[in-house]
């Protein structure tokens, strides 16, 4: 069932464990190999009884393949989604904002796919629900081994929140940092060395290079042709690898195909049965400098403080840090579209509770 890694050391040793918080970067280009070194890893981890968190990937959804593995025969597996996108399928789903802390303790596999979402950037705005919750995981009992393809999405995701560049970064390489004490193992993989932050690196417990192709290796790893022959380096079959442990050890290993990975120009979403139906996408607040829009989200929060909460506008006002007028013309703006068409799109856009709902 797991895909075997066989490793031989060429200077100094270390021990590879799948049972304890280990951090992994593995840099090569494209079609080297890197998702597949990924997931070889995820099967190690599954075999000791962790979970694996699988985010992010190109738009043609390669997170998915797990459905068609032999793990999802003994494995509980979680389907994640935007809340206006409607996903039919054999294996379980839920909204991605209604993720706990215990469902990382009960599935064994749980997967947040691009096709699951309208759109990339719906993606990237979402994920942080994700992001927030292992932030919170301040205890745990299983390890959950968490696959980000293309590391740089980290901070993509951290910016669509704070709109600041050093404090999006910051927070991305915090989640790193703090990862062993979250029971996070990870394993990023990245293009380029230099799309990802040095500071992020530098906290990696390994380093795998992969193919490297015309380009080589980049700039601070380029002693390691003392070692290993440049031109393996360059034209690494995709099974074989290199890994740079912290404590200066190097191994060359290898690990066998992955039967069920997703297949270039394969549709993976027909291939494992699943039917999504998309809704409309909602709107996503934007930084206009002087001020920052409302976005549907922040919306259905207003509308929930004031018919929920019965808060008056001068509080609401304070809660989300924004002028009088803004609330005012929120509420004005819902009642409005309830009584010309029934209903207020804005909340309707993100499943609002009191989309048909009118405060008058």
């Amino acid at each position: 069932m797991t895909a075997p890694l066989t490793i031989m050391w060429i200077r100094g040793n270390d021990n590879l464990v799948f049972n304890h918080p280990t951090r992994y970067f593995c840099l090569g280009i494209i079609g080297a190999g890197k998702s597949s070194w990924l997931e070889c890893l995820g099967e190690q981890y599954l075999k000791e009884g962790a979970t694996i968190l699988d985010l992010y990937g190109s738009r043609r959804g390669e997170g998915l393949a797990w459905l068609r593995s032999s793990w999802a025969k003994t494995k509980r597996i979680l389907l994640l989604h935007s809340e206006n996108v409607d996903v039919k399928s054999s294996f379980e789903t839920k909204n991605l904002g209604q993720l706990t802390l215990k469902d990382l303790e009960t599935y064994g596999i749980i997967i947040s796919a691009s096709p699951l979402y309208i759109s990339p950037s719906q993606e990237f705005q979402e994920i942080n629900k994700v992001l927030d919750l292992l932030y919170s995981r301040l205890t745990w009992n299983k390890l959950v081994y968490t696959i980000v393809r293309e590391a740089s999405n980290l901070f993509y995701s951290r910016l669509r929140v704070n709109q600041n560049q050093l404090q999006s970064k910051a927070e991305a390489i915090y989640l790193v940092r703090e990862s062993r004490h979250m029971g996070l193992s990870m394993g990023t993989d990245s293009l380029k060395l230099t799309s990802v932050d040095i500071d992020m690196r530098i906290l990696c417990d390994y380093q795998a290079i992969k193919s490297m192709g015309i380009w080589g290796l980049p700039d601070g790893l380029e002693w390691l042709y003392h070692v290993i022959n440049q031109a393996f380096i360059r034209k690494m079959p995709k099974k074989a690898f290199v890994i740079l442990s912290k404590n200066g050890a190097i191994e060359i290993g290898k690990f066998n195909e992955i039967p069920w990975h997703h297949q270039e120009k394969e549709n993976i979403v027909r291939a494992v049965g699943l039917k999504i139906d998309y809704g409309e996408e909602p709107v996503l607040a934007k930084d206009r400098r002087t001020f920052k829009t409302i976005s549907d989200a922040e919306h259905v929060e207003i509308m929930a403080l004031y018919l929920d909460d019965r808060q008056s506008m001068a509080k609401i006002q304070k809660l989300k840090k924004r002028s009088r007028s803004t609330i005012h013309a929120q509420i004005t703006a819902h009642n409005e579209a309830v009584a010309r068409s029934g209903f207020c799109p804005k909340c309707q856009r993100v499943h609002g509770e009191h989309a048909k709902e009118s405060t008058e």
